[in-house]
């Protein structure tokens, strides 16, 4: 640093000679940023650099190394561990050299402007030209390039060594004491028994639906507590499990001769499972889009209900699943007791039951005792 000053002398001729107005003019048209990405805005860089925008056409080409680039655009955040790599890098530029500082996060912080860990780039570096937004558009990095053009051509280039000297170690200080804030604990609420609402009756416009409906309760008189429509295409009905045999057979014979699903609803509230079953056709071409769900409530201190399977065989591994989840015996599969899909070792029985808790992580604090 002893011996800049007498180069600088030296060349004074090229900054302030006859030669001057060269040197600037092919300044001008030889910006090379240097690739040096802090956040977010290397996308709208990138943008303006692609083939709508072409910045290149502008004299400015990204270039990959520092110690051949004279432009800097900073884009979006610098943190307190890049601020050295942005001092170090400037460092490397040779004269005459330009920052550029793009978008909300590198003017004031943007969204992060009150984080512990965010520095202000021309407390680290000289930054010659701001670009406001977020994200700032290709247009306005190029009115930047521009704007830098216009500073090169019309003013002296002077060198940047006389401006302030900022130690970077001073601007990134780690406080000494850092106090640790605990977040609110959340309130506890006690919300009132939810409401569950199970076969709802809808008004639609299906004239099938409802000669369908009135069919089935002539069918299973006296088997079932309700019959109702809850959407096209859709049927719901409820009944109890010492009658879902007789059922499931007339609802066989009537032309629902598969089961599409199996599921269970956790009624922990009111001590009960309902067991659903999904049922449709693949033989009756009228019955083949119609869904009927078949509702059995079942006391949830010894959920046992009859198998569907001599019926409907493909319940069988549905049930399987049902019994693994939930626990409910379905009396007459062979399966039950034995593992479908959980692992038999596991601690966790019934894993989809409201009541079973969840491992909850154990975090340790490493302390070095000096």
């Amino acid at each position: 640093m002893s011996n800049q000053p007498e180069r600088i002398e030296k060349f004074q001729f090229i900054h302030y000679g006859v030669l001057s107005r060269l040197k600037r003019w092919g300044i001008k048209w030889s910006l090379w940023p240097v690739h040096l990405v802090t956040a977010c805005c290397g996308v709208e860089l990138a943008h303006a650099y692609a083939c709508g925008y072409d910045a290149e056409r502008l004299g400015s080409l990204y270039f990959g190394m520092c110690r051949q680039a004279n432009v800097i655009v900073i884009e979006g955040t610098v943190t307190r561990k890049m601020a050295k790599i942005l001092k170090m890098t400037y460092e490397q530029m040779p004269e005459p050299k330009f920052v550029i500082a793009m978008g909300s996060c590198a003017i004031k912080g943007g969204v992060f402007w009150n984080s512990y860990h965010i520095v202000r780039p021309w407390e680290i570096v000289p930054v010659d030209v701001f670009i406001s937004g977020c994200p700032p558009t290709p247009e306005a990095l190029l009115r930047a390039i521009r704007t830098v053009q216009e500073m090169v051509f019309n003013k002296k280039m002077e060198s940047p060594i006389k401006k302030k000297v900022i130690e970077l170690e001073k601007v990134v200080e780690k406080p000494a004491e850092v106090k640790l804030q605990k977040p609110p604990a959340p309130p506890v609420r006690i919300s009132p028994k939810p409401k569950i609402v199970l076969c709802q009756e809808k008004k639609v416009n299906w004239p099938f639906g409802q000669e369908l409906v009135n069919k089935l309760k002539e069918l299973l008189s006296g088997l079932v507590a309700r019959i109702v429509i809850c959407d096209v295409n859709r049927l719901c009905l409820e009944t109890s499990s010492d009658k879902i045999i007789e059922v499931a057979k007339k609802l066989r014979e009537f032309g629902f001769d598969h089961v599409k699903s199996v599921n269970v609803i956790d009624l922990i509230h009111e001590k009960k499972f309902i067991v659903e079953y999904v049922v449709s056709s693949f033989s009756v071409s009228e019955l083949m889009p119609v869904l009927l769900h078949i509702h059995i409530s079942i006391p949830r201190d010894n959920p046992r209900i009859p198998s569907l399977i001599e019926i409907w065989p493909s319940a069988d591994y549905m049930e399987r699943e049902m019994h693994e989840f939930f626990g409910i015996w379905f009396e007459g599969n062979p399966w039950m007791g034995r593992n479908f899909l959980i692992d038999p070792d596991t601690p966790i029985k019934y894993p989809l039951r409201k009541d079973v808790k969840v491992e909850t992580p154990i975090y340790t604090i490493e302390v070095k005792v000096k």
